[in-house]
């Protein structure tokens, strides 16, 4: 989820549930609504520490991890400031906890129990950075200084805060809605990956039996004919097979291609088998992220990393196949 969407529904879900308590600690709340995603001054300390948890979606999405530095911080909010430490202590758990499960909903795994659990999950009901929240967030921000500075009229303020919580509220609900719905019609090899807009949505088939590999994305919506993005269907030699799971085991030492499912296809070129993995999660409008690893056949031994990000219509990178 990106920045904006988590601090304004902070900000929405502190006025909706605890305008009562008091809006002093709005501040407090709106900060810890963000703060996981401040992990990214964090990211120096994976060369001193080598723990891939200092990385971005690492060891700061972890509900534990927001119970501990909510503690912290509200150890030091009451000695300096003389706030009740449990108070400042429940809001900053909460609003953490806000963060993480807003990104569990996403396409990209955390470790939402670290360091009790390393074990990492998401409910792709969100893209992650969705540039439709994102829109949504920047809406509501600009617009509401707008009318608090052009009119300071509070009463059109609070309806309009009022009318975005509802939105945000059906918002998720639609989505997560969708995602129970769909998925609970789909086989064992089908995945469903939200779409940008939130009437589009993406089913991924992958089935590989013995040395044959079936792959399709297909693009579907509410309102239109399904969309095919891509279908492939791969025999390969036992030769190919090793040079796959190869590939396959160096996604998997990136922590950050980890968490992200890949759509491998397969370069043959004289002398040189090469692998791109797509990355269905970073899907924005016609363009994809990628790593390519290039294996030599003679010696079995990777010679080139490429990463970059290319079109959706991945059949243009088949050659030979």
């Amino acid at each position: 989820m990106d920045l904006f969407t988590h601090l304004v529904v902070g900000a929405l879900m502190y006025l909706l549930f605890m305008r009562d308590v008091t809006l002093d600690f709005l501040v407090i709340a709106i900060f810890f609504s963000v703060l996981p995603d401040l992990d990214v001054f964090l990211m120096p300390l994976k060369r001193i520490f080598k723990s891939n948890y200092f990385d971005h979606r690492g060891g700061s999405h972890s509900y534990i991890i927001g119970i501990i530095v909510a503690s912290i911080f509200g150890g030091f909010f009451f000695i300096l400031r003389q706030r009740p430490f449990l108070i400042v202590w429940i809001i900053g758990s909460l609003f953490y906890a806000l963060h993480v499960s807003m990104d569990l909903l996403t396409t990209t795994r955390i470790p939402y129990l670290f360091p009790i659990s390393r074990k990492e999950r998401s409910f792709h009901v969100e893209k992650a950075g969705s540039f439709f929240t994102m829109v949504n967030s920047l809406i509501f921000l600009i617009t509401s200084m707008l009318i608090y500075s052009i009119s300071a009229d509070i009463i059109a303020l609070r309806s309009f805060i009022d009318f975005y919580t509802i939105f945000f509220l059906i918002y998720y609900f639609y989505r997560i809605s969708s995602k129970l719905w769909f998925s609970s019609k789909l086989n064992k090899n089908q995945v469903y990956f939200p779409g940008v807009l939130p009437f589009f949505f993406v089913i991924f088939e992958k089935e590989l039996v013995e040395n044959t590999l079936s792959l399709s994305i297909v693009r579907k919506s509410y309102f239109s004919k399904n969309k095919e993005i891509f279908s492939s269907k791969t025999i390969l030699t036992d030769e190919e097979m090793v040079f796959f799971e190869q590939g396959m085991a160096l996604c998997n030492t990136y922590y950050y291609f980890a968490k992200w499912t890949a759509v491998p296809i397969f370069i043959r070129k004289e002398g040189v088998f090469s692998i791109r993995f797509f990355f269905i999660e970073t899907m924005m409008r016609k363009r994809t992220m990628f790593i390519q690893y290039d294996f030599d056949i003679l010696t079995r031994q990777m010679i080139s990393f490429n990463r970059s990000s290319g079109h959706k219509k991945m059949s243009n990178s088949l050659n030979n196949v």
